[in-house]
């Protein structure tokens, strides 16, 4: 069944545009009920689901330049649906379609040369291996992202974390079906596991000796660089803003020295008015500590 999706179906005209319609609007049904921070609901905002529906469209294409316009199609139907399905029920109306959508409409223009390119994962033979490998590396580094929020707070992002991981094993058994571009894929999969692991933790273990970061729910904060933040206690450290956009959230990162005092975040919006994000210290065995922010 699953290799029949992946390569059996006949993706005519009529059914792509079903499923692009169909896509969108789930999708923005998902970011409508679904609370913020929940991994069903990163489908909404993240690559890891969309990276698995465009293949999905490419490998059932006959011909490159069919992938490439069908992908891009298909992009540009159900992108603007995810957004439009929500304007009547967001409290930024059409301004959340403005705002939001010109991201994923510059991504929608690179899935054009990316499908053309990505078809050729249909040779079955080493050099599709190596372009799929490409996939399965932005899979492998979502999920160890992922897997690094569900170490600090499970059981969040759980499904996330499993749906990137098992992506790559999919992937790899149901478009390719030798021996040898199965092995050339999963070597550079294992690798970049490996990288990614290690780049993840070794970056996580210094962060937290002394501090956090933690994300922003964009529906509350929306963040721009007109934001602000600071610490409670400025001398006990430093708080600095990222300004994400739909893929990588906004978030804030803390550097503490010493736990013992206020770790409190003041986010100041363009307004002026502050928001207090209080801190919770929580130490291990060993004493180190671990802080988690709450929002007001």
């Amino acid at each position: 069944m699953l290799r029949k999706m992946f390569g059996g179906i006949r993706m005519t005209w009529r059914t792509l545009i079903l499923f692009a319609i169909l896509s969108g609007i789930v999708t923005g049904l998902i970011a409508l009920l679904v609370p913020d921070g929940n991994s069903l609901r990163q489908i909404a905002v993240t690559f890891e689901a969309w990276i698995v529906l465009a293949i999905l469209v490419v490998v059932n294409c006959e011909k490159p330049m069919e992938a490439a316009c069908k992908t891009f199609v298909y992009f540009l139907i159900s992108q603007p649906l995810v957004y439009l399905v929500q304007v009547p029920f967001n409290s930024m109306g059409f301004g959340l379609f403005q705002y939001y959508y010109p991201y994923w409409f510059y991504w929608t223009l690179a899935t054009f040369p990316g499908a053309f390119l990505a078809w050729h994962i249909r040779r079955d033979d080493g050099i599709a291996a190596v372009i799929l490998s490409v996939a399965l590396a932005m899979l492998i580094l979502l999920g160890t992202g992922y897997l690094r929020d569900l170490i600090r707070q499970p059981p969040k992002f759980l499904l996330s974390t499993l749906f990137c991981y098992g992506s790559v094993p999919l992937l790899i058994l149901c478009i390719l079906h030798k021996r040898n571009p199965r092995l050339i894929a999963s070597g550079i999969a294992v690798l970049a596991l490996a990288v990614c692991l290690f780049l993840q933790f070794r970056a996580g273990s210094d962060a937290n000796a002394y501090g956090t970061s933690f994300g922003l729910d964009s529906t509350v904060y929306p963040v721009t660089s007109e934001w602000k933040v600071r610490l409670a206690d400025p001398e006990n450290g430093t708080a600095s803003l990222f300004v994400g956009d739909d893929v990588v959230g906004s978030s804030v990162t803390v550097s503490i020295q010493d736990p013992k005092r206020s770790a409190d975040v003041i986010l100041t919006d363009p307004e002026g008015n502050d928001h207090l994000f209080p801190a919770e210290v929580i130490r291990d065995g060993n004493g180190n500590p671990t802080f988690l922010y709450g929002q007001d």
